[in-house]
């Protein structure tokens, strides 16, 4: 580490100390002016310090604007505390042991990721009631009594899982549970990771180097290591640790362990013979959807980690166990009446579920894709030369010839990219940039090549010609100029000019080196000794669990549909302090539109869960109100669906759904025949006098539009039933909602609202007449994917947020927000699943007269770029409209239990779910 950086940490170690003092004195002195002038005076400090004499920045205005900036960002994110539901077993019991217990793990932990980590008080307060609460979802472990806790924690994908059962274990030791063992994925990259970053923050020793790391000092106490940064528990461990005992030692003993049949084995016999029944045990089970669910369900059989893990609960006779998973699906699909008279309870979590908020610096989906739709978004690029685009499939054994050009403008983007890092002094930070393009290991073999020809090119142009005058080195070198169009297009509107990214180029790709990640490479990823600037290249061990320290630029160039492999799989989630505008995700259209799609449907899953958590709703009822979904199926892969099995014809409940279409097929004669029918609909309902409400007003945020009260249940059948709905939507297939709409008519619910949505300002010319008068439609522009037969709406979404509010009275309104703003106090939005719940209200039909447009010129002539992959044969000019009508539903919760047939045709499960099974096999040897 640089004397500069070294400086650096130590005036940031000395200014937050001091303002923590001056928020510890619960006054409201901490203002942007007190951070401003607390920072400099510590640069001051500096220059007396004799460590630091000869050390001068640069520029030492720019230098210290840095730290303050840093610390502003760290400290002004909101770390919202999570929620949880249980069974009626769970008694919380922390609150009244508190004050007994010495927390002297958790309290060095919290002070190491203030001090040390820099984390925010505010985070770390989170944190505190997140692991006071998941604790108390387990038993108190000085408890007479035996006990067998199952939980489920669910958290974003890289939002700080591992933190925060590093902070649990903490407590957990402090509380008195006297065996853990961490299960930590299923490959050795990711267990020794999660082995340094325990011994970083709960053991404090490093066995291997024989020293003192993160939290430790030969002055305190620490837990008894079963394994190191290199040794898995094996027979020579178990030799090792021979006779000792849980009851010969006064600290926890602690485990982490690759998620692997032999290894488990190998724990479960020594746990036997030396610790049986001498608890208790806390057993958590990171990537708790990979690998532990039992994949031969179906088959009346237990599969060998499964069963294992089950053996090594019933060792003894206190137990918790805690999953850790971002993609929950097949853990709660887990059947939660399966037992087996010698393995026990399978392990789903009957106990709680647990679910972490992730905070608003959180770069996640929301960031990510929010305007992939948008001509030129922030963050996603396209993969427009893509392998399958071209025909080309790979398999084991092949190989790639030549790298796709997006693949090379993205390897110049993370060099333009750690160049601004360094310019920004973040030199001694790590740098990563991902490639994923196959499961395969001999492609990716390829592909290492491939790049590190591709980067020693651009490492001997920019050696050769960078010390050069700019416009001579841009004359001179073709590679010069690329990486110069890489600046202007990604980058010229940061601070730094293309003079000051070419003065560092030669020190920006010195150090940069190639990891392949698979089970044949030697290579691993190491940040734990110096700075790392790497491209790692790998298929699904880039995924699961690991971390990329200074994630950059992401190319990944896979189609999965499974819910957990597609989400998992998105490394570039996380944390980006300070550098997240410099990130950039090459990813295909087709992913990015199922990214978009999964994100919006997991949000809206975790908003019904959030509205359902009342003190009488159990985990149980969380699995079955999944299971109803019509998403269930292609939510995980098929062999970890254990109750879930059935594919064609599933069970689908809709009480309290939302439906709506999300494609049209773009024949004229198609999109006209909606529009006419839907304007007969209409007619109908005049002629049976069921006519627009004269009192409808948008006021309390109520969306635009006419609304029709008492509209009998038989002319909504009527309309859903002649409705021509494209293939390519099939959650709107009529015929498991017309047999929903008999079950409401046989509860007496056969009296409807209608809505015809409209718009107050005009972004499109097109009209549609509505009961004699012309509304403007809804204007809706080409989604990704969109092509010559159908359109695909923006993220697969027809309505606009707030459109289930509009049947609704003022006090209505305010009861719903009132419930959400209870649940969600950080969160702006109101969702609308809070209006459908609302008491008595009736089933509501919207439609959707839409006029099928770009919103201008200019947006259609950044859709025509290549980058874009748009072309005039698929929309011929930013003036064509195509108008028609869709619909949606919002269907009340009145408990409605019997559920509708839904079934799988091809065309869905083409487009949901075929890739399901490549992943499965990804599951079972993913490298190939």
């Amino acid at each position: 580490m640089s004397n500069i950086k070294i400086m650096a940490e130590w005036i940031y170690e000395h200014a937050e100390h001091e303002l923590d003092k001056k928020r510890d004195s619960g006054s409201n002195a901490v203002t942007e002016s007190v951070v401003e002038q607390c920072f400099l005076t510590w640069l001051k400090m500096a220059e007396f310090h004799p460590d630091f004499s000869s050390v001068q920045p640069e520029d030492p205005s720019a230098f210290i604007n840095k730290l303050i900036c840093d610390y502003k960002t760290k400290e002004d994110f909101l770390k919202p505390v999570g929620f949880r539901y249980q069974d009626d077993e769970v008694q919380p019991w922390v609150s009244q042991a508190k004050p007994d217990i010495d927390w002297f793990y958790w309290n060095r932990y919290s002070e190491y990721l203030r001090n040390k980590k820099h984390w925010s008080r505010d985070t770390i307060r989170s944190m505190d009631r997140d692991t006071d609460n998941i604790l108390d979802g387990i038993a108190n472990p000085k408890a007479d009594e035996p006990f067998d806790r199952r939980g489920l924690v669910v958290a974003s994908v890289q939002s700080g899982k591992t933190a925060n059962y590093i902070g649990l274990i903490s407590k957990a030791a402090d509380a008195g549970y006297k065996i853990i063992i961490v299960m930590a994925g299923i490959y050795n990259v990711l267990r020794n990771q999660t082995q340094e970053r325990i011994e970083d923050g709960f053991v404090g020793y490093d066995l291997v180097s024989k020293k003192y790391v993160g939290v430790g000092s030969s002055r305190q106490r620490r837990p008894l290591l079963g394994t190191s940064r290199i040794r898995d528990f094996n027979k020579a461990t178990e030799d090792t640790m021979r006779g000792v005992t849980s009851d010969h030692v006064q600290e926890p003993l602690v485990f982490v362990i690759k998620k692997n049949a032999n290894s488990l084995r190998e724990i479960s016999l020594w746990l036997e013979s030396n610790c049986k029944d001498d608890g208790p045990l806390l057993l958590i089970d990171d990537e708790a959807d990979n690998a532990s669910i039992n994949v031969k369900y179906d088959k009346g059989d237990i599969s060998k980690i499964n069963g294992q893990i089950r053996k090594i609960l019933g060792l003894f006779s206190q137990s918790a166990y805690i999953g850790y998973t971002a993609t929950p699906f097949a853990n709660v699909l887990i059947d939660s009446q399966s037992t087996d008279e010698e393995a026990g309870d399978d392990i789903f979590p009957r106990s709680f579920i647990y679910t972490l908020e992730q905070s608003t610096a959180y770069f996640g989906a929301e960031k990510v894709f929010g305007d992939i739709d948008d001509p030129n978004p922030k963050f996603v690029r396209w993969i427009l030369d893509d392998d399958e685009s071209r025909g080309i499939k790979y398999r084991s054994g092949d190989v790639l010839e030549e790298l796709p050009e997006s693949l090379e403008q993205a390897i110049d983007t993370f060099i333009i990219a750690c160049a601004i890092r360094v310019l920004s002094g973040d030199e001694d930070e790590h740098m990563t940039m991902m490639i994923n393009m196959s499961p395969f290991k001999t492609v990716q073999h390829s592909i290492y090549y491939l790049v590190e020809d591709y980067v020693d090119i651009l490492r001997s142009s920019i050696n050769s010609y960078a010390a050069l005058p700019s416009d001579i080195a841009l004359k001179s070198s073709a590679k010069l100029r690329e990486l110069h169009q890489i600046w202007e297009h990604e980058y010229s509107d940061f601070q730094f000019t293309w003079n000051d990214v070419l003065s560092v180029l030669q020190e920006t790709i010195r150090p940069i080196t190639l990891a392949e990640i698979n089970s044949q490479s030697k290579d691993a990823l190491d940040y734990s000794k110096s700075p790392q600037r790497i491209i790692a290249i790998g298929g699904y061990r880039l995924s699961r669990g690991l971390t990329l320290e200074g994630l950059l630029v992401s190319y990944y160039a896979r189609n999965a549909r499974a819910y957990d492999s597609l989400m998992q799989m998105a490394r570039w989630f996380g944390y980006r302090f300070g550098y997240e505008d410099l990130c950039r995700i090459w990813m295909t259209e087709q992913s990015a539109r199922w990214y978009a799609y999964v994100a919006n449907a997991t949000s809206e899953l975790i908003d019904e869960v959030r509205a359902m958590c009342t003190a009488d709703s159990t985990p149980r009822e969380y699995g079955l109100r999944i299971k109803s979904s019509p998403d269930t199926l292609m939510i995980t892969a098929r062999n970890k669906m254990g109750a879930g099995t059935e594919i064609k014809p599933a069970k689908v409940k809709l009480d309290g759904a939302f439906i709506e279409t999300t494609a049209f097929d773009r024949n004229p004669a198609e999109l006209r025949y909606n529009d006419e029918l839907s304007q007969d609909f209409l007619e109908k309902l005049r002629v049976q006098l069921c006519i627009p409400d004269k009192d409808y007003s948008t006021a309390n945020g109520k969306p635009s539009g006419k609304l029709i009260r008492h509209v009998p249940s038989n002319l909504i059948r009527d309309y859903i039933s002649r409705y021509h709905n494209s293939a390519e939507s099939p959650k709107s297939n009529s015929e498991y909602l017309l047999r929903h709409i008999n079950l409401l008519d046989d509860k007496g619910c056969d009296d409807w609202d209608v809505f015809i949505a409209s718009v107050n300002q005009a972004e499109t010319t097109s009209s549609f007449t509505a009961f004699g008068d012309s509304i403007i439609r809804e204007r809706r522009a080409p989604g990704r994917g969109t092509n010559k037969t159908t359109f695909y709406l923006s993220r697969m979404r027809l309505s606009s947020r707030g459109v289930e509010k509009a049947p609704l009275d003022e006090q209505q309104i305010t009861q719903a927000e009132t419930r959400f703003r209870g649940k969600n106090p950080n969160k702006k939005n109101v969702s609308d699943i809070y209006y459908r719940q609302v008491l008595g209200r009736k089933p509501l039909l919207i439609i959707h007269p839409v006029a099928l447009q770009f919103k201008n010129a200019e947006t259609y002539k950044k859709w025509l770029e290549p980058a874009n992959g748009g072309n005039r044969s698929i929309w011929p000019s930013a003036d064509h409209i195509e108008e028609t009508v869709g619909w949606s539903i919002s269907f009340p919760e009145i408990g409605i239990k019997e559920e509708v047939t839904y079934v799988y045709n091809d065309v869905m499960l083409h487009q949901i779910g075929h890739d399901i099974e490549i992943e499965e096999n990804d599951d079972d040897d993913p490298d190939f």
